[in-house]
């Protein structure tokens, strides 16, 4: 799931710094992990203290940090992180495309930093939970071409997996059910243009 797109191709296993927003308790570490991440340079961040007690106490020495993502990459130093993932927490920030701005500040210049967003449910039940909450839910999961628009002027191509096809129509109808798309540099930003370096069956959006 997002784990394979935010570790894929870091390097080594192990060796990923990963920033994960909307950690909750925790529970993509392991799969980060397996993925590439090192949990000596995992960051985790939740707004919840219910959560972060769940997830220092399921992962004891890993780092979780309580906070507002926008404050904290607001003070961190830049280009820290090889991945930025928001897995299940981009719609709970009113501007995603501030959001993905700060979030891009965050990575490092490397053909193999992402940024990943991802929901497992979906973009519809996220439309779906923004009306029954909009007071909590503060926006809803980007189209291809809005992940474009943020993207281009950030240095910033949108890839999607191979399993949801390569037709812009099917592929984001298919991210109405299952939400996962990465950002990585492109060629001016450290990157590479086109297709992506092998990683497990990327392909452009």
């Amino acid at each position: 799931g997002a784990a394979g797109g935010a570790g894929g191709g870091g390097g080594a296993g192990g060796t990923v710094a990963v920033l994960d927003v909307g950690c909750g308790d925790g529970a993509a570490l392991p799969y980060l992990c397996e993925a590439g991440a090192d949990a000596a340079r995992y960051a985790g961040l939740d707004l919840s203290s219910r959560m972060l007690r769940a997830a220092r106490a399921s992962h004891p020495g890993v780092r979780f940090e309580q906070g507002s993502f926008l404050t904290a990459a607001a003070a961190a130093p830049p280009a820290q992180y090889d991945a930025v993932l928001f897995n299940g927490a981009l719609q709970f920030f009113a501007d995603p495309v501030a959001t993905l701005q700060q979030a891009s500040g965050l990575l490092r210049r490397s053909p193999h930093s992402r940024l990943v967003v991802a929901h497992v449910s979906g973009a519809a039940f996220v439309e779906r939970e923004r009306q029954e909450n909009p007071m909590t839910v503060l926006s809803t999961m980007p189209t291809l071409a809005e992940l474009s628009a943020i993207a281009g002027p950030l240095g910033l191509q949108v890839v999607t997996p191979s399993f949801l096809g390569t037709e812009p129509e099917k592929i984001e109808a298919a991210l109405r059910d299952f939400y996962l798309v990465v950002l990585r540099w492109d060629g001016e930003h450290g990157g590479v243009d086109g297709a992506p370096p092998p990683e497990g069956g990327a392909a452009e959006g």
